[in-house]
């Protein structure tokens, strides 16, 4: 009987311990998170300053026509690497890809260019908004206008959009505007040589994502583009 009752216990207890001590090791470890999928956030450009005559800038030994300019820019969330791109009227003058907030460009003396930084990710890519300076030196020919300060806020109670923009020329030449703005991806107003630097309050519908461009002429035939994009609230 003794025999017996101790066979029992035996058994109970190795139950027990094979409950407890089986299926290879407690508790799972927590499933890796998904990825975000989340497109870069904007980057905002710091220098060259802003509808300003450049002053962060080298000489270039071998060549007097040439300067060396610094521009810099914020960290954008979700970003990887960079694109500067820089640009005189349409035509590109510099592209390059970099994966950290600063870069050095040898342009020429006494133009007016405007720059924008690009963010990217394995996701998609995120444009900057448009930014323009002058280089230092003589002149060539009449300037181009800076690139415009564009401005867009939002009226919730009306549902109106409004929309200005400053532009400004080193050679104080008068300036007209030739206006796009988009809805999405879809053209919702155009003016073409306007005088004015505000447009009629627009409609907006929210969450949508609103595009400007504002391309500054001065009398002597010169440019400058400026964009500027947004989602509604």
């Amino acid at each position: 009987m003794i025999k017996s009752i101790f066979r029992i216990i035996y058994c109970s207890i190795f139950i027990i311990l094979s409950s407890c001590g089986g299926g290879g090791g407690g508790e799972q470890p927590p499933p890796e998170p998904e990825p975000s999928n989340d497109l870069p956030l904007k980057v905002t450009g710091t220098l060259p300053v802003n509808g300003e005559p450049c002053s962060d800038y080298e000489e270039v030994p071998s060549d007097d026509s040439m300067v060396l300019i610094a521009f810099n820019w914020n960290e954008a969330q979700f970003a990887d690497n960079y694109e500067l791109a820089v640009m005189e009227g349409s035509s590109e003058v510099f592209s390059n890809i970099y994966s950290n907030l600063e870069a050095q460009v040898e342009l020429q003396r006494g133009k007016t260019y405007t720059w924008s930084v690009t963010a990217i990710n394995e996701f998609g890519q995120t444009p900057g908004n448009t930014y323009s300076f002058t280089t230092p030196g003589i002149r060539v020919g009449n300037y181009a206008p800076y690139a415009a300060e564009i401005n867009v806020e939002f009226n919730t109670e009306t549902m109106e959009m409004s929309i200005s923009w400053v532009g400004s020329d080193e050679d104080s030449d008068a300036l007209v505007y030739d206006v796009r703005v988009w809805e999405d991806n879809n053209l919702l107003l155009e003016e073409v040589e306007y005088s004015l630097d505000v447009l009629e309050p627009i409609i907006f519908m929210n969450t949508r994502k609103y595009s400007v461009e504002v391309i500054s002429k001065d009398t002597a035939g010169n440019f400058s583009i400026s964009t500027y994009s947004v989602e509604a609230p």
